[in-house]
Order: structure tokens, then sequence, then C-alpha cells
């Protein structure tokens, strides 16, 4: 064989090889409220993007622990630190579709005061070595506040959130899982825009509601799990829509997780941006999102789950936006859909996992 015709058919099988590499990666929306700098939010989207198991479609915000403008600058900041601006970034609801800072504090005057209520809440009054992600006063939806970990060179697509997931899963039919860690008005309003998006996705995977477990004492309620909670109205379009899978990860498996001091150690002697980043800012917390990715890539750390009937309440009175669930076997309207509902953590392999992927050197891109 010539040296020619060698060359050519070592490059079709680098080719065919790439290709086949691509296509073993699971095709992941990743939905967020991108709470910065380093918290839970963030964490995970750095699972996603230092693993080589994913192909990252794009990184939508929503607005939740912080408002949706703001968490989109952190986040393009975010994938700038990480060398992955090759994964675009949308900019999703500033708004959920019912439920508002007015509504939620007639309901405190009514039933009690809520300890958290992401970026409706005035933390400005925290002591000074509160952590930067967690003193911020409130402030209007428009602003952007100084962002500590420096500011974006990047922009977001020119598209809206909603648009994005709508496009992604016609783009790649039931190859697409969506993954949300933050309130679903995103995935509710794609659902609006295009009923299909449930049944083109290959799998809705989801971190939030709460069943048993209180919110590691966040909420003072085991079913006000706060991505729930912040828009009810749009979990129970998105739940009751017909996905071929959905998972979740609520908080009853979360507070079985800790982020703790000798984790940040052990990230803190990797000298990469990703490390240093998360050394700079990340705080001892729950791994709530953090578990619901790595989980993606090792379900084998998933010790126990159940198959459950999710919803939630939407009357607006004491229990609004609390989780609804019922067990396999019990007679429901046909709307009532099916959930793989994680309880039960193998925490060392998800440490383990955790350490590899934060330690490592920048993933190349695509």
């Amino acid at each position: 064989m010539k040296r020619q015709s060698i060359g050519v058919f070592l490059a079709v099988l680098l080719a065919i090889a790439a290709a086949e590499s691509r296509a073993e990666k699971i095709k992941v929306v990743v939905d967020q409220d991108s709470r910065g700098p380093a918290t839970t939010d963030m964490q995970s989207i750095l699972i996603f993007l230092q693993s080589d198991k994913f192909d990252v479609l794009g990184v939508t915000t929503v607005s939740g622990d912080q408002w949706v403008k703001e968490e989109t600058q952190r986040t393009l900041r975010l994938l700038e630190i990480a060398g992955r601006t090759d994964v675009p970034v949308v900019e999703g609801a500033e708004f959920p579709l019912l439920n508002s800072k007015a509504e939620t504090e007639r309901w405190e005057a009514l039933y009690g005061k809520l300890h958290y209520k992401g970026c409706w809440s005035d933390f400005s009054k925290r002591p000074a070595n509160t952590p930067p992600a967690f003193r911020e006063g409130y402030h209007d939806p428009a602003v952007v506040p100084v962002l500590v970990e420096g500011v974006p060179h990047t922009k977001p697509l020119d598209e809206t959130a909603a648009h994005f997931i709508v496009r992604m899963v016609h783009k790649y039919p039931r190859e697409v899982v969506v993954w949300a860690g933050g309130p679903l008005t995103n995935i509710a309003l794609a659902l609006r825009l295009d009923p299909e998006v449930a049944s083109l996705a290959k799998e809705l995977v989801l971190m939030g509601s709460g069943m048993y477990a209180d919110n590691g004492g966040i909420s003072g309620d085991a079913r006000r799990e706060f991505n729930w909670w912040f828009d009810p109205e749009a979990v129970r379009i998105t739940m009751r829509a017909p996905w071929k899978k959905v998972t979740i990860t609520p908080v009853d498996i979360s507070i079985k997780t800790k982020l703790t001091p000798d984790i940040m150690a052990a990230i803190a002697k990797a000298d990469t941006p990703v490390a240093r980043y998360l050394t700079e800012y990340s705080v001892e917390s729950f791994m709530w999102d953090e578990l619901s990715a790595a989980a993606m890539i090792d379900p084998s750390m998933i010790t126990g789950q159940k198959e459950l009937y999710v919803d939630i309440d939407i009357d607006h009175g004491p229990n609004y936006g609390e989780t609804l669930f019922w067990e396999k076997g019990t007679e429901l309207p046909s709307y009532e859909r099916l959930a793989t509902v994680q309880f039960d953590v193998d925490a060392k392999k998800l440490y383990d996992l955790y350490i590899k992927l934060m330690t490592q050197p920048p993933r190349s891109k695509p």
C-alpha cells in the first residue's frame, strides 16, 4: 500500500473513531439556576463540563437562586475558567409562570416566614465573612452585581432557553437528556412551545422535590423544596408531560452528602483554573446538584431508589409548592406519571468521582 494511501486510510479510521466517540457520549442540555460563584449549581455544571461522558449541547439559565441575568454572566465566566467556551450559554426565564415575590410575601403573612426565597431573599445583613454567593442583598432583576470571579468576555446565544431546548430535541431526536438543577420554568415553556419536547427527549433528570426528609433545615418542611416551590405551575406542566423516563434526585438523598473541608483540601492540591476557582469560592454544603449530575456518570452510586407518582400542589394556600407523591400501584388519573426517585447513595463514590473530575487537567475542546 502506498504511503499516501496509508495516510488516507489512517485518517478515515481516526474520523470513524472520533464519530463513534461522539456517538457514545450522553447529549445533555444543562438547565440551571446558576447561583455563583462556586455553589452546588456551578459545581454541577463543572461535572458535566469536566467529564468525557457528556456532550454538553448548552447550558440554559433560569431565575431561582439568583436572577437570570446575573446567573448568565456567572455561567459565562465559569465556562471561561473551565476552558469550555465551546459550550453555548442560553438565557432563560426571568420570572416564574405565576409565583412572585408579592405572592410569597402574602403567603408568609398568612402561614409563616420562609428561611430561603432565592432571588427574592435579602442576605445583606449576614456577617462580612459570609461567602460572596450567600450575602447578597435583594436587587432588581436587571441588576448584575460586581462579579468577584471576574467579568466574562463571551456572550450568550441570541435565543431563549425554551426555544433552544425545543431546537436540540428536534436536532437529536430521542438522544437528548434534559437535566434540570433549578426551577422548571424553561422546561415548562419549551413544552408549551412544542408538546413534542417530552416524547422527543431521551430522558428528564431533575434535582428537586422532597418527600420525607427536610431540606437540611432550609425550608422547615420536608416537601417544600426550593427548586419546585419557586415555580410550582412549571413543575405541574413538566411532571404531567409524557417523558419516556423521569429520574429525580430529591432532598431526601441530597442531605446524605456533604462537601467537606477534606474534599475541598484535596481539590486545593491541584493547580488548575477549576481547582483554584473552587478553592477560592466553594463552601461546606450539601451536594444537592452535584449528586444528580454525578449519578449520570456512575449510576452505581445510587444504592436505593423507588418508582413513585410525583406531582405538586398548585392550590395557592398553605401547601402551595409542596411535593405530592404516591406509591406505585395507587389508583390515580392517567395524567399522573411515574418517576424513578433516588433515596440512598454510596457517598464515597460521589466524593471520589467529584475530586477526580475537579482536579484533572482542563478537557480539550471537542
